[in-house]
């Protein structure tokens, strides 16, 4: 079995941006967003795009910094949808990356303000 191996997840510019847009108006920093946006990635239908090989660096996040002592329960929530959708676990990092980033992108078109939160 596969394990989630990156120790520094990187986010593309459009990412970071939104990342940074998301704080302004929410005043929620930028790990605890991630982690809302990975959950409800994996919510989602289809498989999230892979960020593209030539895709212009943001912001890095160190591992620990984002999913903190419940690192377990993310790595635990991507593998159970892996295995739902009949992905390989050895696409476990690239995935990971996907769903860290398309959940911001989701976070992003939802939250305009704190009180947008509690709706989702």
């Amino acid at each position: 079995m596969s394990e989630l191996t990156l120790q520094r997840i990187p986010f593309t510019v459009e990412a970071d941006n939104r990342l940074r847009l998301l704080k302004s108006r929410t005043g929620i920093t930028p790990n605890i967003l991630c982690r809302i946006g990975f959950c409800m990635s994996l919510e989602e239908p289809g498989v999230p795009f892979l960020l593209p090989v030539d895709s212009k660096p943001g912001r890095e996040i160190n591992r620990y910094t984002l999913l903190g002592k419940d690192d377990l329960i993310y790595v635990s929530l991507l593998m159970v949808w892996l295995q739902k959708d009949k992905i390989s676990l050895t696409e476990v990092n690239d995935m990971f990356l996907a769903h860290i980033n398309r959940g911001v992108e989701i976070l992003a078109a939802r939250v305009k303000s704190i009180s947008d939160l509690g709706s989702l």
